[in-house]
This record gives structure tokens, sequence and C-alpha cells, in this order.
């Protein structure tokens, strides 16, 4: 009996495991796929961001990685252009003028110089300065404050006084030779200076003297033109030609040049009462020769003093013409 009671227990064990294994089983078809989930999964492992840009701190062995600039994606506004600095240029303070003053009447001292030909000449006459010479003359009186004026004001300071500046010179060229123009007219330009020139008539055009053009051109350059005769006669010699050598040559200038003529310069400086009466006559303000000096007088308005400058004369010869010198001559080089 104790057996077959054993037997029965194993039986009903056997048949309560089959039972509840096949409930188990329908269980797990009625949740699905879905049952899955219930299994737990591991949880992968959290990526931390960094808190901050801090770049990695490199390998002693390897180089410091460049920085990356990004450049934006649309198109820079250019900075707007910056206005230029003015620009600015030194100017050196100006030497004043000297201040012109009233001189005269009746006295002034003007020296008046006497040139003919700025050139060299073919057979050494005293009659040619050479160009740098004369360059060398014309920035002595620059640098002594010599100022140039015209015959016409120096009559004028003569006769009822004028402003003249502190030293005042009357430059003069005879004959009307072409190297007035070509040479003496454009040195004189470079420091300011004017002349008066003394035309033969006859000699107008002709080799080696200027033409019409070029003394309208000294005219229109500031420069005076007067006469020097028809045909620079020694009026001394030749009195029955001292009204047309005086008279006639103005007459004959003003039409042919279309200018005022009103000046007279005695050829070789030779004149006599004769020839003072003629310019008078002729309507000259003034007439001029030779002298040795340069105290100009209302009393001798139709003999001005004038100082021949030859092509022998240095620097300190050319210095002794001038009523108002310096202790010493400067160091002069003209450069070409």
């Amino acid at each position: 009996m104790a057996c077959a009671s054993f037997g029965i227990s194993i039986i009903r064990y056997s048949v309560l495991k089959k039972f509840f294994t096949v409930i188990a089983l329908g269980a797990l078809l009625s949740l699905g796929c879905g049952a899955l989930s219930l299994i737990a999964q591991p949880s992968p492992a959290p990526t931390l961001e960094p808190t901050g840009t801090t770049s990695p701190t490199p390998s002693p062995f390897q180089p410091v990685p460049a920085t990356l600039t990004l450049s934006p994606t649309d198109t820079p506004t250019a900075p707007p252009s910056e206005t230029p600095l003015p620009t600015f240029t030194f100017t050196p303070t100006p030497t004043p003028e000297p201040q012109w003053y009233l001189q005269g009447p009746n006295e002034v001292v003007v020296p008046i110089l006497l040139y003919h030909h700025i050139g060299v000449s073919p057979s050494d006459s005293l009659y040619y300065v050479p160009p740098y010479a004369f360059e060398q003359q014309m920035v002595l009186l620059d640098r002594w404050g010599y100022q140039t004026i015209s015959v016409e004001l120096l009559v004028q300071a003569l006769k009822q006084g004028a402003e003249l500046p502190p030293k005042p010179i009357i430059l003069t060229f005879d004959d009307g030779s072409g190297t007035t123009y070509t040479n003496a007219l454009p040195i004189m330009q470079k420091y300011n200076f004017i002349g008066t020139a003394f035309i033969v008539t006859n000699y107008i055009g002709i080799p080696n003297y200027m033409t019409v053009d070029q003394i309208r051109e000294l005219y229109a350059a500031g420069w005076e033109i007067g006469s020097h005769g028809l045909n620079h006669t020694n009026l001394t010699e030749n009195p029955a030609r001292q009204m047309d050598e005086i008279v006639e040559s103005r007459r004959r200038l003003e039409s042919l040049l279309g200018l005022p003529v009103m000046s007279f310069a005695y050829p070789f400086g030779a004149y006599d009462r004769d020839s003072v009466s003629y310019a008078h006559s002729a309507g000259y303000i003034a007439a001029l020769g030779l002298g040795d000096e340069s105290l100009q007088a209302n009393k001798n308005l139709f003999y001005l003093y004038r100082q021949a400058v030859t092509g022998t004369d240095d620097l300190r010869a050319f210095a002794q013409l001038l009523p108002w010198r310096e202790d010493q001559l400067p160091v002069i080089t003209i450069v070409p």
C-alpha cells in the first residue's frame, strides 16, 4: 500500500509540472515579442559633453595643432575707406623784400651800367662779357640787395621824387645785339631783373642783331626800349647827321615796333649842345652818356652817367662800380 501511494504521488507531481509548463508557454505566446522587453538590457555607457572649449594638452612629442579660424559663409562688408590725411609741404619763410621809400627830387644815387654783347668774343673785344661772368655779376647784385628800375622811374624821382628800392640800379644794353635776347634776358629773368635796350634802328634784323619780334619780347618782359641812333654815328664828328640820328630814329623805331621809345643813348657817349637840343625837341624824357659815378641829378637829365662793364672785368673790378658794397665778395659758383 505504501508503494502504491508513493507511485500515485509521483504521477501527480508529473501531471502538475506539465500543467504549469503549458500555462507558462501560453502566457509567453499571448504577450508576443513585447515580452522580450521585460528582459533587462545593459545600459550604454553615458557620453559626457565637454563643459568648455578647452583644447587637450598636446603631447610633448607632437606639434600643437593650429587654431582654425572659421570664415563666415556670407560675403563680409568691407570697412569704409579712411579719408587720407592731407599732405603738408614745408614752405620756408620768405625773406621780406626791402621796403621802397621816397627818394629825390633833384638828386638820387642810382648806378647805371652799360653792356654791349653778352657772349664770347670772336676777336677778344672788350665789348663782349662772357655769359658765365655776366651771371656771376647778376648773382652778386642779387645777394647784395640791388633791384633794377627803369630810366623812366629814375626821371620821375629826379623831377618830383618817387619811391625807389634801397639799392636801385639800371642795366642798359647798347646797339641791339642778338646776345641781349639770347643770353642776357634769360639770365636776368632768373633774378627778377629788367633792363633797357638801346637799339640802332638800321641794325634791326641783320645778322647777330635782334629782330623786331625779339625786341617786342623784351618789352613784354618788362624792359624799356630806347634809341641809339639810325646808324650808330658819332654825333660830334657828324653834326649834319644829328637830326636824323636823334629825331628820326625815334620816329622810325616807334613806327616799326609799335612801342614807346622814351630815352636816347649817345653813340660813343659823344654829345654837344646841339645834341641835347635835338634830344629835347625829339620828345625824349632823358638821354644817357658815360661817366664814372652813380649820383644822378636833374641838371644832367640829358646826360645821365653810365659806367661801362668790359669783358676783362673780374668780379672784384665789377664790384668797384657799385656804390653799396659789402666787406667781402661772396664765393659764386654758377651751375650750367
